[in-house]
């Protein structure tokens, strides 16, 4: 049986956090090149919540898709990320060359990380769009490090070219400020209460 949550989005971290705060998911990945959308770094929160809708919004138009892979839809959420470096928007790098560029402008500094989120309630038709944001301060981070990690290719379909968690495991020094999920893709602290809300605490429609 599917979930009655959609993530739209092809992210196996997004999916693993929903799933261990309770909530099984269903993910439909929409066709969408998120990449060719350009986000401003002064309203970084904006357009990444207006992506996320964007992402669902194509899901949405997809009702025969929807009714075969996931029938029981009830809530579909969408999130983008982006990281701000001064007046400078990092994405995802499209190769190793952009990643270790990207990490090694942020060595030494403190870079703005903006999750925008979007929920939609198939059953009332409610929206919810908004964004958070943390901070992640590089230290020095030894050239050898980086190296190693771009290599590993760990980079790929990361924003800023980094997963916070395997950085902080392999011992780099970084610290961070503000909900460290929002840094890994999705804000729980601003999402759990609204899918608790429309889901209720097992996942399953709230009357």
């Amino acid at each position: 049986m599917t979930a009655p949550l959609v993530l739209a989005s092809g992210s196996a971290r997004r999916r693993e956090l929903l799933e261990a705060a309770g909530f099984p998911t269903t993910v439909l990945v929409p066709r969408i090149d998120d990449g060719r959308l350009r986000v401003r770094a002064d309203h970084a929160g904006e357009d990444c919540s207006a992506l996320a809708w964007f992402k669902i919004a194509q899901i949405l138009r997809q009702r025969e898709r929807l009714s075969s892979e996931a029938p029981h839809a009830r809530v579909v959420l969408a999130a983008d990320t982006v990281c701000v470096l001064d007046d400078r928007v990092l994405g995802k790098p499209s190769d190793a060359s952009m990643a270790r560029q990207m990490i090694e402008s942020a060595v030494g500094r403190t870079q703005r990380v903006v999750t925008g989120v979007a929920i939609h309630c198939m059953v009332s038709g409610r929206r919810f769009m908004s964004s958070d944001t943390a901070r992640v301060r590089f230290g020095e981070v030894p050239h050898e490090l980086i190296e190693a990690y771009i290599g590993s290719g760990a980079w790929q379909g990361r924003a800023g070219g980094y997963h916070i968690e395997e950085i902080l495991l392999a011992g780099w020094p970084v610290e961070c400020e503000g909900d460290p999920s929002t840094i890994s893709g999705l804000p729980l602290r601003m999402v759990l209460p609204i899918l608790r809300r429309l889901l209720g605490a097992s996942g399953a429609l709230h009357a």
